[in-house]
């Protein structure tokens, strides 16, 4: 083989290694985003919450 042949062979190793590193790191972001979401879900939920408690103590405060 000449050169030109183990360049072409070299560049093409390459093109699968990053093609499977681009894959996995794909797979790894859309992992991060799913636990970011089910977090950005869980703290809506939380605040949800203590607004109607804010309210609902307000609603018995104004009662009295």
């Amino acid at each position: 083989m000449n050169n030109t042949e183990h360049y072409l062979i070299d560049c093409a190793d390459q093109c699968v290694q990053l093609a499977r590193a681009g894959r996995a790191m794909a797979d790894q972001l859309e992992a991060m985003s799913n636990q970011l979401m089910a977090k950005a879900v869980e703290l809506d939920t939380a605040q949800q919450r203590d607004d109607e408690k804010q309210s609902n103590t307000a609603f018995k405060t104004a009662r009295k």
